[in-house]
């Protein structure tokens, strides 16, 4: 399972490898980071964090509203010895950051939090739906890895610490009460048969 995002000059690149790890690289213009995390140790939690257009937007009509006014300036006056020149010039400089307001990309983040490490994923790339969709299969892993490793019965593990560790799973909503009682018993039973 593998999931590559594009920003700009940022490359963000996650892979789960073996269903245990999750091999992240980041990739920029200047430089480049390559780690592991522990699936077990990724939050459960997302946070979905966007920014409004509407700020650029407003700035980015300022300035096209500003070289529409140098334009109708240089056109309303005569122009003889070239004064007016520099308007034109930034009338397109103008127009330029106008543009630029317009297409910017925003810093739209889904983030998992909640575990030992916290994941943040562009949201638009390379759309939500599919990062969505790798953010949900995520915590779905990491959630059966830790039911998995925490519920198993272990009759040389003390009562007290598999209780504990039970309840927590309950307490942490990754078992519900049916097989909270289930693992309970199972685990009295092979208690008895040692």
């Amino acid at each position: 399972m593998k999931i590559t995002q594009k920003k700009g000059s940022k490359t963000q690149e996650f892979e789960l490898i073996n269903d245990s790890e999750l091999l992240i690289k980041e990739k920029s213009f200047l430089n480049s980071k390559e780690w592991t995390v522990d699936i077990e140790s990724i939050g459960h939690h997302k946070i979905v964090e966007e920014h409004s257009r509407n700020g650029l937007r407003i700035v980015g009509s300022c300035f096209i509203l500003i070289a529409l006014t140098s334009w109708i300036v240089f056109f309303v006056e005569d122009n003889l010895n070239g004064e007016f020149d520099g308007l034109i010039w930034g009338g397109l400089f103008s127009v330029l950051l106008g543009i630029t307001c317009f297409k910017a990309p925003l810093n739209n983040f889904l983030i998992l939090n909640g575990g030992y490490s916290n994941l943040k994923f562009f949201l638009d790339s390379p759309s939500r739906e599919e990062v969505e969709a790798f953010a949900d299969k995520l915590i779905v892993v990491s959630k059966n890895k830790i039911r998995e490793k925490y519920s198993r019965i272990d009759s040389d593990l003390p009562e007290d610490t598999f209780m504990n560790q039970l309840n927590w799973l309950l307490n942490s909503k990754l078992i519900n009460e049916e097989e909270y009682n289930e693992k309970k018993r199972e685990y009295k039973i092979s208690k008895l048969i040692k």
